[in-house]
């Protein structure tokens, strides 16, 4: 599983949308969309954080090393 993939999942496990996620991030649906079509290749720390603040998670789980919200 990729790190798009745990984001799109993390998302739908919460019931959030598309545009939810992006009003949280404060960035378009656009962006959204990229993080969770594997277009990004390489994540920088500030955009998991903010991602991981944004879904209730941590930076870890996006990597796969957190199993408190693993499938």
């Amino acid at each position: 599983m990729t790190i798009a993939d745990r984001i799109r999942n993390r998302r739908l496990e919460l019931g959030l949308s598309v545009d939810d996620l992006a009003q949280l991030l404060q960035k378009n649906r656009a962006t959204v969309y990229r993080y969770e079509s594997n277009y990004i290749k390489s994540y920088s720390p500030e955009v998991l954080d903010s991602l991981a603040m944004s879904l209730p998670t941590t930076p870890a789980y996006f990597y796969g090393y957190d199993q408190e919200f693993a499938d």
